[in-house]
Formats: C-alpha cells, sequence, structure tokens
C-alpha cells in the first residue's frame, strides 16, 4: 500500500454552509458534453450522421425553450468540514472539534488495499484536514414539463426534458466543484470546457458506487447539508434524491486521491 494522506493541507476560506440561489443556466449549457449526451441517452454512435443532425436540432431547439422559458432551475449547496481518516472511516467535525458523523467506506481485498478513507489525514497523525460536501440539482419541475409534453403526444421531447436534466445537473456538480477547487486556492488557471475534461487536483466521490455503496450515507450527508428548504432536493426512502436529477458528492483536496475499484 502506497499510502496516500495529503502532503499539504489547504484551509478553506470558512467553515459556512454556501447556498449558490439560482445558477445561470446558460453557464450550465456551456458545460454540457453534447458527444456524451447524444451517446448517453440518444445511443447515437460514430458515422450517424442524419440522426446526429437530427439529435442537434432537437437538443437545440429544447435549449433555446429551457434558456427563455426558465423552465429548469438549478440549484445547490456546499460546505467545507474539518476531517479526519480514521482506518476506513472518515470522521467529520464542527469549527470546535466536535464529531459531527463518520462516514464508513469499503476497502479493496487487494492490489493497494485503497479505501477513500486513506486521502484524508491520519487521526493519529494530529494534523486536522478538510473536506468539502455538496448537493446540486436541476430537476425542479421537470417531471410536471415531461408529463406534460408526453400528454401532449410528444414523446420524443418528453424523455429529452428528463436526460436534459440530468445532464445539466452533473454539469452543475462539474461547475461548484470547480468553484470549491476556487475557494481552496487549488483550482486550475485555464479550465477546460466541459469541466469534466479539465485535469484537476484531487476527486470527487459519490454514494452508491463501488468504492462509496452505502446509499445509507446520504442520511448523514444530508443532515450536514441541509438542502432540503433551499435547494429543495429531498431522500426518499431508499436513500435516493428527489427530483432524479440532482448530484451529491464529497470532495477531497489530496493530489493523490484516485479512482479505483473494488
Amino acid at each position: 500500500m502506497s499510502g496516500f494522506p495529503p502532503d499539504d493541507i489547504p484551509v478553506p476560506p470558512d467553515l459556512g454552509r454556501h447556498f449558490t440561489g439560482e445558477q445561470p443556466l446558460g453557464e450550465l449549457f456551456e458545460h454540457m458534453d453534447e458527444g456524451l449526451f447524444n451517446l448517453r441517452f440518444l445511443k447515437l454512435k460514430k458515422g450517424q450522421e442524419e440522426k446526429a443532425r437530427e439529435a442537434a436540432k432537437l437538443l437545440a431547439g429544447l435549449k433555446e425553450e429551457i434558456l427563455k422559458e426558465r423552465l429548469l432551475k438549478a440549484r445547490g449547496v456546499y460546505q467545507f468540514f474539518p476531517v479526519n481518516g480514521a482506518g476506513d472511516e472518515i470522521n467529520f467535525y464542527n469549527a470546535a472539534g466536535e464529531r459531527l458523523a463518520a462516514f464508513n467506506f469499503p476497502r479493496q481485498p487487494g492490489g493497494e488495499k485503497l479505501c477513500l478513507a486513506d486521502f484524508a489525514a491520519p487521526l493519529a497523525g494530529g494534523k486536522k484536514d478538510y473536506a468539502a460536501l455538496f448537493a446540486v440539482t436541476c430537476g425542479e419541475g421537470v417531471l410536471e414539463l415531461a408529463r406534460r409534453e408526453k400528454q401532449a403526444g410528444n414523446y420524443v421531447k418528453s424523455y429529452l426534458v428528463e436526460a436534459v436534466a440530468i445532464t445539466l445537473a452533473e454539469a452543475f456538480a462539474d461547475l461548484l466543484h470547480y468553484r470549491i477547487r476556487q475557494a481552496w486556492g487549488i483550482a486550475e488557471a485555464d479550465p477546460a470546457k466541459p469541466l469534466l475534461r479539465s485535469r484537476y487536483r484531487g476527486k470527487r466521490y459519490s454514494f452508491g458506487y463501488p468504492v462509496a455503496p452505502d446509499l445509507a450515507n446520504q442520511e448523514k450527508l444530508f443532515a450536514l447539508l441541509k438542502p432540503e428548504p433551499d435547494a429543495g432536493i429531498r431522500l426518499t426512502e431508499g436513500f435516493m434524491m428527489d427530483p432524479e436529477a440532482s448530484v451529491s458528492a464529497l470532495v477531497f483536496h489530496n493530489p493523490k486521491a484516485v479512482y479505483f475499484n473494488i
């Protein structure tokens, strides 16, 4: 195991909760990866030029309508917390050093035996580290709009509305992650567009994936961030986010953080 505690620990500007208000949708469309959208939601492959042109026309029309009528609303919250790794857990603290929550993660059974907790400074080392949590959504009103289009017989448009909202939420996650890096003082000077193609310091991880499979951890994230009253994101009984077009994540600054499989 190569060990992954950070060599330096950038201190965030504050430990307060930040609500983004309504994020301009035009900026999110700038960071939307249309190629990935076409592949994921329209199943377009290389060589399908005519279908690609039709898809581009549909998407352009929907984009114009969304921007003109402000059909979607993008809101988010984020916050920095003092943290430490402790075995397979990451402890989250308040400014007074009181433990607020502990997130447990699985460890690789072989290879480097990685665990997400390895990317935070260890409690035993005596150094306080920091991590960020965020939750964003572009889902308000999406179900109603999609249902209305479906009832009008516009089945493709109904599907595209939901697909665009999900894709914009992912673009919003990229953008908010960039702003978190800016606040930390570790952001790249000339970020790529779309941002998902950027090379940047640190990584972000969402619950429900193999390295953080326990969706029940969403309940702890929501207890810390409280995105319900202003961002309008809630958890279902199965710990899924409502609206569906929402993204939450744990963010590390550690340049040694990597994506890996369990």
